[in-house]
């Protein structure tokens, strides 16, 4: 049986996503990515935007396809780019957000205490090169930002990423909010690299400024709506009594035993 090395998936805001690489294809295919498919891109927007039930395997499969697009746009512009860098970039943005938790940032410092996202996923990703024999280490460098060509890293965490430009143009579609469309394929087309950094040729300046202006309606009307904070901190607050009983030694229904005498509750 050859190893299956392309497959199409249909996504609604880009319409139909490559996977054409099999390590790609494994990756996406392992417990650890799957189990985004649970895990709410927008923690309780859908409170007040009921479309808003997408999921960080939404964002992050919508994020790995504009990395593509950048890779091959920057390609074209004769920035060297090797097919092993390439490969490893693509593979940073699946798996920038995998170390999220239920619900996302609004639970993020509640149920494991003092410990980023971030740091969840350079874990997820350091066992995951060891069940692959090392072939995430390239990758791991290029997200942790100590791999040479820094433009790498920029795309995957910076101001002006495509992490930044998926959930932009996602969250907008799926929670109607039309002041949160952005001209990200314009954006994509106008990147380029100075002196090893990621850089916006001149004529896309306006695309930049839509681009923030964007952003910052975002957080006003859908990020940090009240209502929308009002559920979380109020889901935040029972699990906060809840670990509170846990800790005195009362029986909380919805506690498994392991939870009641964790160190970390």
């Amino acid at each position: 049986m050859t190893e299956r090395k392309r497959k199409i998936v249909n996504d609604p805001v880009y319409g139909f996503i490559t996977i054409d690489h099999p390590l790609i294809f494994k990756l996406i295919s392992h417990p650890y990515y799957q189990r985004l498919r649970r895990i709410h891109q927008m923690a309780l927007a859908q409170t007040v935007y009921p479309g808003a039930m997408h999921t960080r395997f939404h964002h992050s499969l919508g994020a790995y396809h504009l990395m593509s697009c950048a890779l091959s746009e920057l390609k074209g512009k004769g920035i060297h780019i090797t097919p092993e860098e390439e490969l490893a970039a693509k593979m940073a943005i699946l798996l920038h957000d995998v170390g999220h938790g239920p619900y996302s940032h609004a639970l993020e410092h509640s149920i494991v205490e003092g410990v980023s996202h971030e740091e969840i996923s350079r874990m997820l990703m350091e066992a995951l090169n060891k069940e692959m024999d090392g072939a995430l280490t390239l990758t791991i460098e290029i997200f942790n930002g100590i791999y040479h060509k820094k433009f790498l890293h920029q795309l995957v965490s910076s101001q002006l990423d495509v992490d930044r430009l998926d959930y932009l143009n996602r969250d907008s579609f799926f929670t109607g909010v039309s002041e949160g469309v952005i001209g990200y394929d314009r954006i994509i087309k106008m990147l380029t690299v100075h002196h090893g950094e990621l850089m916006v040729e001149e004529k896309g300046i306006y695309s930049i400024e839509k681009f923030i202006v964007s952003r910052r309606l975002m957080y006003w009307q859908v990020y940090l709506h009240k209502t929308v904070l009002s559920a979380e901190n109020m889901l935040v607050k029972v699990l906060s009594r809840a670990k509170h009983l846990a800790q005195a030694g009362q029986e909380v229904f919805c506690s498994p035993p392991c939870i009641i005498s964790s160190t970390t509750w």
